[in-house]
């Protein structure tokens, strides 16, 4: 049964075995980016029974500006819809925030990644060769 949570009780391996699941490492210092998720402001997992099968973490002032660091999908979980679901989810955690940044180095530069995240409300606001990054603007009234 997938369910998706905001908290943070997956384990160091769990992580691992995510992060791991594709074909490119992500990270090298596993300890570093453990802390690194269990110390984001905002962190929603996707566990499948007993498995994280995604994730996406940010971190910012918690009210004007937030910036996600990565939403990660295991790589045996391909279009089902999960990476949706997961950012649905962080945007309704973090509703009270008016600017979410993505910022990436390529997995946003698909015409997929582009048309998903524009459905999503995102907006391209700038691209080189080394980034490409993308800002959710809400009207929030405070």
């Amino acid at each position: 049964m997938v369910t998706i949570t905001a908290r943070k009780n997956m384990s160091q391996d769990d992580v691992f075995e995510l992060y791991t699941s594709g074909d490119t490492e992500l990270y090298t210092d596993y300890d570093q980016l453990y802390s690194s998720i269990l110390n984001s402001d905002y962190c929603i997992s996707v566990i499948d029974d007993d498995q994280l099968i995604g994730l996406i973490r940010s971190s910012g002032d918690g009210n004007y500006n937030q910036y996600i660091a990565e939403i990660v999908m295991h790589a045996g979980y391909p279009t089902h819809g999960i990476g949706s679901k997961l950012l649905d989810a962080y945007l309704t955690a973090a509703a009270d925030v008016r600017k979410i940044y993505i910022l990436s180095h390529e997995h946003y530069r698909t015409s997929f990644s582009r048309t998903w995240l524009q459905y999503k409300g995102f907006k391209l606001i700038a691209e080189n060769d080394n980034i490409i990054l993308y800002l959710l603007d809400r009207e929030i009234k405070y």
